[in-house]
């Protein structure tokens, strides 16, 4: 209330990872929530962040946690070994140690209890509380608010017409209107429990709720939420379940982390049964998708990289038309030729604006922003050495040379371990085809010595690599694209990569003992 904002007067700076966070502190107050003074958001050294991530003021975030492409506004503490990904967190929500969070909404004073998992499309509102250990299914919604059950969806809108009606003599004498208000007196005078949540003193006039202990736990507070059905749009003889159903599909729809894809599927499905059999089937068209095995088709045109390696890249995982991109355009060769063509005495960030904008054009991705910038900077690396091979060793000294320029761009587009897997296997890609990358690449160990160069650089990052080598070590020893990961040299940076890391977080124990 009082028209103060969480932002207000709010500064943030953009970091490595695209990390946006709040620097407008030094005494400034925040805004009438508590009266708190605006502090930079605290985040443990253990911590993973990938962008884009926006942290507000006073935020605190424990060890070991992982966050990725959420939003955290201001006076939200997470405990340690906490994962946020895709969701948006508003003031002063507390999620405690080893709560897991992916693709959800928490409003303002909710609280996430210790190991309490709540799925994508979920929507936690204002000082609700889910319980230790609780797993929220999919799209649930929890709130305070009391449940209102309205007979009529137009009983706002009531006109003096309506009044005529409605003060007609029941068979007793008394009117309707007698009884509707002996009827509120009756409810006035029934005592109603209210649970109110601590973090707003202002809720305790608006809200009345039961809990249900069976999703929220024993120790939670809310009820669950479930959308009216549209019986305007249906049949009056229509099932009640199947308006219900749609009513839950349509909230569905509108949530968080949603796959538009089945309401693609559903509506074909429709046209086709509305449509006359003309030899085509649902289930022929879903077992042709299924049979386009994308990962093969990868494998199959990986010995070639100056073919069109990408003939499905207009189509997602699933087979389907990817909105936006132009049918047989190759993305990350388009992209490979704009790095190829920039200039290197002109700022690289116009060539950022340049991927950027192809991007968006073609609905590409980062990763594929990634890729293409990783098989061009090796292209120009491997130009300075025309007619011969260079060894391992001069690759990587050339290749330290090019990232000068070139780490600022990938810092930029990186975003996170998806898009650094990406240039890994952009590498792959290379070293797998034929030429002269493929002669260098496959070489034992130029491979190490560019992925632990990429890795010192911190253009890749050891987790980035540790879920490549998961994939990777899963396929077994016949796997196409496995073969970079079982060479020696390359296990044997695997488990440097791995003891290190297990030296830097027993040195964060030991400071924090120290402490």
């Amino acid at each position: 209330g009082g028209g103060s904002s969480y932002y207000h007067e709010a500064s943030y700076v953009c970091e490595r990872h695209l990390v946006y966070r709040d620097v407008s502190g030094g005494g400034h107050n925040d805004g009438g929530h508590g009266g708190r003074e605006r502090k930079r958001s605290h985040v443990g050294r253990s911590t993973q962040l990938s962008g884009p991530l926006l942290l507000g003021p006073n935020a605190s975030i424990g060890e070991y946690c992982h966050l990725q492409r959420s939003v955290l506004g201001p006076n939200c503490t997470l405990m340690d070994n906490c994962y946020v990904v895709d969701s948006h967190l508003w003031g002063d929500v507390l999620v405690e140690e080893g709560a897991k969070l992916n693709g959800v909404i928490v409003c303002e004073g909710a609280i996430i209890r210790s190991g309490a998992v709540v799925d994508r499309g979920c929507v936690i509102g204002r000082g609700c509380i889910v319980g230790a250990g609780v797993h929220l299914e999919e799209f649930t919604r929890i709130t305070l608010a009391a449940e209102v059950e309205d007979d009529d969806d137009y009983s706002g809108f009531d006109d003096s017409s309506s009044d005529d009606s409605s003060s007609s003599s029941g068979s007793d004498g008394s009117t309707d209107d007698e009884e509707s208000s002996a009827d509120e007196e009756s409810e006035k005078a029934t005592p109603q429990v209210s649970t109110v949540p601590s973090a707003t003193e202002e809720a305790e006039a608006n809200y009345a709720v039961d809990t249900n202990y069976e999703v929220v736990g024993k120790d939670g507070l809310g009820r669950v939420w479930a959308p009216s059905s549209p019986s305007d749009e249906y049949d009056s003889d229509d099932d009640e379940e199947e308006m219900q159903a749609a009513a839950v599909e349509l909230m569905k729809s509108e949530s968080i982390g949603y796959d538009m894809t089945l309401l693609y599927k559903k509506w074909k499905k429709m046209q086709m049964e509305d449509e006359e059999d003309d030899g085509f089937s649902l289930d022929d068209m879903d077992s042709d998708v299924d049979d386009m095995d994308m990962g093969d088709q990868w494998a199959d045109d990986i010995g070639d990289t100056n073919t069109d390696a990408n003939t499905f890249s207009h189509l997602d995982e699933d087979g389907m038309q990817i909105t936006g991109r132009q049918k047989g355009v190759d993305v990350v060769q388009e992209l490979r030729d704009i790095c190829l063509e920039h200039e290197t005495s002109s700022p690289v960030e116009n060539l950022r604006i340049e991927l950027n904008s192809f991007k968006f054009s073609q609905n590409a991705t980062y990763s594929d922003c990634c890729k293409g910038a990783m098989m061009a900077v090796m292209d120009k690396v491997l130009e300075g050495y025309p007619g011969t091979v260079p060894s391992p060793g001069k690759l990587v000294v050339s290749l330290k040379k090019a990232l000068e320029y070139w780490q600022q761009l990938f810092h930029s587009i990186c975003m996170g371990s998806e898009e650094e897997k990406a240039i890994i296997h952009a590498l792959e890609t290379m070293a797998l085809g034929s030429g002269k990358a493929a002669d260098v690449l496959g070489k034992e160990p130029a491979f190490r010595f560019v992925l632990q160069t990429l890795h010192d650089k911190e253009i890749v990052n050891e987790v980035a690599i540790f879920q490549w080598a998961e994939e990777r070590k899963e396929e077994g020893t016949d796997g196409s694209r496995s073969a970079l990961f079982w060479q020696q040299p390359t296990q044997d940076f695997l488990e440097w990569l791995e003891e290190s890391s297990d030296e830097d977080s027993s040195d964060g124990s030991d400071d924090e003992d120290s402490d």
